[in-house]
């Protein structure tokens, strides 16, 4: 029986604006979550962008964001587990990607950060300007980054419009530091720590509600969800996920633009 979904978000659970969930996913996942199912978000965001889609899924019970880096209850209303880059790390990082023309922020207690003056650097390739302007409400800029961040631990660190000549050796010098890499879309590159991914979070979850991953069905359609769609036993990559993203998974699902995650609920939770 399955007592706990966790979905991705964009690509997934949202449509493809990146802004709404369609009235079909909300009432069906309504309805799970009335059979006694709880719901997790996971996602790569930071925790100040989601306030739009819990306003459509308000009953979601747990929020995995920064790509599992931290964990929030909803039903008590707090931070349940935290792993993030050390703050000398990030610094050497900040500097370093500071000096290397591209574009990226910082995530800090849920919240986004990024260097004044480095915005010409992000080039929109990927997303509705709609969900752009969305996103732009919740980034805080920063005359000095580095001076912001000094002694501050690091959720995540988030790479836009990375020119591919360019891809391989940020890559690597993520990794140098011990870090863990993922990609979402074209040109994205981020960074956890190794220990902090969605599959580690739901599994913790999943402790804290005492099930397996017997009991868990997961959702997504890109690199970053691959470590939780590896743990559930249920686990749906989306028709639109990348090639690893469904080899990873034990199922295929429907598109987002097709519902495909309410299909999915409704056959194996519903019916």
């Amino acid at each position: 029986m399955i007592k706990l979904i966790a979905t991705d978000l964009d690509g997934t659970l949202m449509s493809a604006d990146h802004l709404t969930v369609t009235p079909r996913t909300i009432n069906t996942l309504k309805r799970a979550h009335n059979k006694g199912v709880k719901i997790a978000i996971a996602t790569g965001r930071p925790l100040a962008l989601i306030d739009n889609v819990i306003s459509q899924v308000p009953f979601a019970d747990y929020i995995i964001y920064s790509n599992g880096a931290c964990v929030f209850d909803r039903n008590e209303n707090k931070i349940i587990y935290s792993n993030l880059i050390d703050k000398h790390i990030a610094g050497e990082l900040i500097s370093y990607f500071l000096k290397n023309d591209v574009f990226f922020e910082i995530y800090v207690d849920g919240k986004s950060h990024y260097q004044l003056g480095t915005e010409n650097l992000f080039d929109n390739t990927e997303f509705p300007e709609e969900f752009i302007d969305e996103v732009i409400k919740t980034m805080t800029g920063h005359k000095s980054l580095l001076k912001f961040q000094k002694n501050i631990d690091v959720e995540k660190i988030t790479l836009y419009s990375v020119k591919e000549e360019n891809y391989n050796r940020f890559e690597e010098k993520l990794l140098s530091y011990n870090l863990s890499t993922a990609c979402s879309f074209k040109g994205n590159l981020e960074a956890t720590v190794k220990s902090a991914d969605k599959g580690r979070a739901l599994e913790g979850i999943c402790k804290v509600m005492g099930i397996t991953s017997d009991e868990c069905m997961s959702f997504g359609d890109a690199g970053n969800d691959i470590p939780m769609l590896k743990y559930a036993k249920y686990s749906f990559a989306m028709a639109n996920g990348s090639d690893e993203c469904k080899a990873a998974a034990k199922f295929i699902a429907r598109s987002n633009a097709e519902d495909g995650l309410a299909i999915a609920v409704e056959e194996y939770i519903l019916r």
